[in-house]
C-alpha cells in the first residue's frame, strides 16, 4: 500500500466524521486523476490517503482535490454522513478556493 500525507485536518474544517476505520470506507479525494479514499483518522493538521491505484507515483507538491468538479461537496458530506451546507461552513481560512458563476 502507498499511503500520501496532505497538510489538512479538522483544525481547518475537514471533518473528522469523514475518517476511515477498520470497518468504515473514509471520505475520496482526486489525486493525479484518480479517485483515492482516505486511509484512517483525520488528524488536526493531516490526512492520510491511500495512492495506490494511481498511475503515476505519487511525489511532494502533487495537487489533491478535496472537493470540487469530481468530488462535490455532497459527495464529501455524505461520506461524512451530513449535509452540503455544514461542510461549506466549517471550511477553514487555508483552503484555496475558486468561485464559479452559473
Amino acid at each position: 500500500t502507498n499511503i500520501a500525507i496532505v497538510g489538512v485536518g479538522y483544525a481547518d474544517g475537514y471533518l473528522r466524521a469523514a475518517s476511515a476505520s477498520d470497518t468504515v470506507r473514509g471520505a475520496d479525494v482526486m489525486v493525479g486523476g484518480k479517485r483515492c479514499t482516505l486511509a484512517g483518522r483525520v488528524s488536526m493538521n493531516l490526512i492520510a490517503i491511500d495512492v495506490t491505484d494511481v498511475p503515476n507515483p505519487v511525489k511532494r507538491g502533487d495537487m489533491v482535490t478535496l472537493i470540487g468538479d469530481d468530488i462535490t461537496v455532497d459527495d464529501f458530506a455524505t461520506a461524512a454522513g451530513t449535509i452540503g451546507y455544514e461542510v461549506l461552513t466549517s471550511i477553514g481560512k487555508r483552503y484555496h478556493r475558486i468561485y464559479r458563476v452559473g
